[in-house]
């Protein structure tokens, strides 16, 4: 698994007046914390993050994150943003230990066109991401599903994966793709019964006159 390093300051103002001078000094606030430290904030300059997270391969990435002198290792476990802008307002960066387990997700590669889709079916995929437990020198970037021997009728479950020195935690029977047999839509044809309205309506409009198009006139509303 890669590791990038992430310079950050510590920071012991805390509330929301201390969050928002950060964030106007293009500084995001975040806090550090995990079984075996003490909690403690931070703050990353925005650009770093940028730079950071570009060079990151998803939520299992290790960040070396230089405080003070001191590299602690996280992994970001979560992104909070604004709901309307999407600026980044804080982040939760959890410390973990080279030789203990920790349970994140990794997202799921589905490579190739599969034969059934190629026949005209089509693929559902129903995880995007698989939640594992192991050692952090273990994390797997992604899983890489190769899809294109897949028949129409074929999937693949969650039980068919092999993640050497990596315990899956879904469920085994869970559907990760399956190739699904194309929909067919039938057109109504219309029936005589149908016809013959449509020619009734035409007579009372020749026999009626203005009557007649007020009928048809209502009849065009309705269908819009």
């Amino acid at each position: 698994m890669k590791e990038i390093s992430l310079a950050a300051i510590r920071r012991t103002d805390t509330g929301k007046g201390a969050a928002r001078r950060f964030r106007r000094d293009g500084k995001i606030p975040a806090v550090v914390y995990g079984p075996e430290i003490t909690p403690y904030g931070v703050a990353v300059e925005e650009t770093e993050l940028r730079r950071a997270v570009k060079e990151s391969t998803g939520s299992g990435t290790i960040y070396a994150l230089n405080v003070e002198g001191k590299a602690d290792k996280v992994i970001l476990r979560d992104i909070q943003r604004d709901p309307v802008t999407s600026k980044v307002l804080h982040l939760d960066f959890h410390a973990i230990s080279m030789n203990k387990p920790i349970n994140l997700s990794i997202p799921i590669n589905f490579n190739g066109t599969p034969e059934g889709v190629k026949m005209g079916g089509i693929m559902q995929t129903t995880m995007r991401e698989i939640e594992i437990s192991c050692l952090p020198a273990n994390i797997p970037e992604a899983v890489d599903i190769d899809v294109t021997a897949l028949n129409i009728g074929d999937s693949i479950h969650v039980s068919e994966l092999e993640l050497p020195n990596v315990e899956i935690l879904a469920e085994a029977r869970r559907t990760l793709v399956v190739i699904s047999a194309p929909t067919v839509v039938k057109v109504a044809e219309t029936d005589e019964e149908g016809e013959e309205g449509v020619e009734g309506e035409e007579g009372a409009e020749g026999e009626g006159g203005a009557e007649g198009e007020g009928e048809a006139s209502a009849e065009a509303k309705k269908e819009e």
